[in-house]
Parts: C-alpha cells; structure tokens; sequence
C-alpha cells in the first residue's frame, strides 16, 4: 500500500523506547465518517483497520469510533487520534456543520481512552494529505505556471460535497502553514442574469444564501428545482419517480451525464459554472498561489465536466484579473481518502 510506503520518511524521533505507537485517524463529513488505525515505527507504518460508516446513523463520534473498535474487535492501546471535522475548531471544539454532533478534544480523550486527542478543520487535513497524493491521483485540468520557483508551491484547495470546504497551503520560514477557512458561509454572489434569477429564488425561501447553498449536494437539486419551477424545462415522469426513491443529487447527475434529461443536464451544467466561478473567487481570495485543488465527494463524479471548457471559462472570467488565473495550475483530486491521509499525517506534527 502506497501511503504506507511514502509516509514511513517521516522523522519518527518522537516514538517512545519501544519505537512503536498506535494512532487513530478520521475523517469526519456530514456523509461518510471516515476511521483507520495505523501502527508507527521509527521506518515503517502499517495499517491494520479502515472503514467507512455512514455518519447520520450515529449519534456521536464516540459511537462510530465504538462500533470502528467492535467490528475489528481492536484491544490494543491507542496512543493518539487525530480528527478531520466539517467545521470550524475553536480552542479544541467542534459542532459539525451539517451533522448534531458536538464535538470536544477534551472530552474524546476521557471518552475513547486516549492519551492525546487532535480535532482539526476537515480542509485543513485535505491540504496536508496533498503531500501523500501519486500523479494518477489528480487530474491536471489547466497546468498554468508557477509563480515562484522556490519548489514548494502555494496552493488554495476547494471542495463540494454535503457541504464546501476551503483551506489555503503557504510557505512560510521553510515549512508550509495550513489555514483552514469557513468559505462555504460566505454569501453567494451571482455572475449572470440566470443565476441572479436563482438567487432571488433562493432568498425568497431562506434568510441567507451561502455559497454552501448552491455548491453542495442539496444545492444540486435546488437548482434542478429552480430550473422547475421558472418553467424552462420539464420534468420527465421516469426521473421524478426515481428521484422520490433514491438520492436526489445522485439521479439528477446520472441523468446529466448520460444526456438522457433536458432538466437535468441544465441543472448540472449551471452547477457546474457556478462551481468554476467559485472556484475562481477562492483562488483570488488566496492569491497569489500557484495551484488550486479541487477537493470534496462531488467532483471526482464529474470530472469531465470539470474539466470541461465551461467550468474553465467560469474559473478564469474575472475581469482584470482573467490573465492571472489562467496561469494557475488548477487540479482535480481523485482520491476521496486524501482527508484521512492528511489528518494521520497530522498526529505527527
């Protein structure tokens, strides 16, 4: 396994006499909570547990780590955890964005029985498992150039998934600085006369229309609704009714992607636009970097939509500064695990 193999160069000085330590990892989403446990050696790292739970069908992360322990009927001691959180961490708490999860640092450590317990913002750990990731791991959709020649570029990171996501990766003093962000609270601001159409929409059904709103999962179906409702299309009976017995957002984007739905290749084409605004936006908020990874559970699934003309035209239609963008180098990851990566590699900071 490859991550075992890169991650094993890592100075392991800090490991005790007897040179091995036992450390849990997770990534936690309003979706997927994602847990691995990793025995560590001064040369080596193997793994020996890693599962996927669905994470509204707990009512706490105590009780996924519970039932992670259980299923591999685990008894040795964890020395470590390290957690990935959709969230903002303050002062090591957390409430999980699109999930009723509180969570505490504290709290997990007299819960779980572990000596040292980390919470870290789940962008945070997507920016620090870019390190791990192979080339067949990202898809280069524009290469760009690098702004600085010092080997160690700065990067902006975005990702849609239940929620969206933001972090900003710097060099700084010979060692990169990861700052995570609340991006995905910001307010929507629209580019064309459609999407100022669906923000009216929007803001006469909620107080606030973050960009979360849009560029999510549930935003997917909301513009799918939008498009509906303003009677530019209709609605085929075959997908109305898959639609009422499976996920929404999964039906609307299989049905686009085939070209087998007018509405929904509509709604997945004005997703995807907005989402290479988006991502345009983020890159000048962090700007100057020389690359901006796309991160998150959605992207991977429309990767030749993303690295389609349009959302590229979207990416780099930002008035005077449109020069700038196109020499960014803009990737997409393909590997839904980097968050875990990122925050294993973290119990080592």
């Amino acid at each position: 396994y490859r991550r075992q193999r890169q991650m094993c160069i890592r100075d392991r000085s800090y490991l005790d006499r007897s040179g091995i330590m036992i450390v849990l990892a997770g990534d936690i989403g309003g979706t997927n909570s994602r847990l691995v446990i990793a025995e560590i050696s001064k040369h080596n790292q193997h793994f020996l547990a890693e599962k996927t739970y669905p994470s509204n069908q707990y009512s706490s992360l105590e009780q996924v780590v519970a039932c992670f322990i259980s299923d591999f009927d685990f008894t040795k001691t964890i020395d470590e955890a390290c957690f990935a959180v959709a969230g903002p961490v303050i002062s090591g708490a957390a409430k999980i964005t699109n999930l009723p999860w509180t969570i505490n640092e504290q709290q997990l450590e007299v819960d779980l029985k572990i000596p040292r317990v980390k919470i870290i913002n789940d962008f945070m750990a997507v920016a620090q498992g870019i390190e791990w990731l192979d080339d067949e791991d990202t898809l280069v959709i524009q290469a760009g150039c690098r702004l600085n020649d010092n080997g160690h570029p700065d990067a902006a990171i975005l990702g849609a998934g239940t929620g969206l996501g933001a972090s900003h990766r710097v060099w700084i003093d010979n060692q990169y600085h990861i700052l995570p962000s609340e991006t995905g609270h910001v307010s929507f601001a629209p580019d064309n006369e459609q999407q100022s159409q669906l923000l009216l929409w929007l803001q006469a059904k909620y107080q606030h229309v973050s960009l979360e709103k849009i560029l999510s999962g549930g935003g997917l179906c909301l513009i799918y609704q939008f498009l509906l409702e303003d009677k530019q299309y209709t609605e085929s009976v075959v997908v109305k009714n898959e639609i009422l017995e499976n996920d929404p957002a999964r039906v609307i984007t299989e049905y686009g992607l085939a070209n087998a739905d007018e509405l929904c290749a509509k709604a997945l084409d004005m997703f995807v636009e907005i989402y290479g605004a988006i991502a345009g936006d983020v890159a000048l908020h962090y700007y100057p970097v020389d690359e901006l990874f796309i991160a998150g559970g959605i992207a991977p699934r429309l990767k030749n939509k993303i690295a389609s003309l349009q959302f590229l035209e979207a990416f780099t239609n930002k008035g005077m500064m449109s020069e700038n963008l196109k020499k960014i180098s803009v990737k997409l990851i393909l590997d839904n695990k980097v968050g875990l990566y990122g925050a294993l590699s973290c119990i080592e900071k």
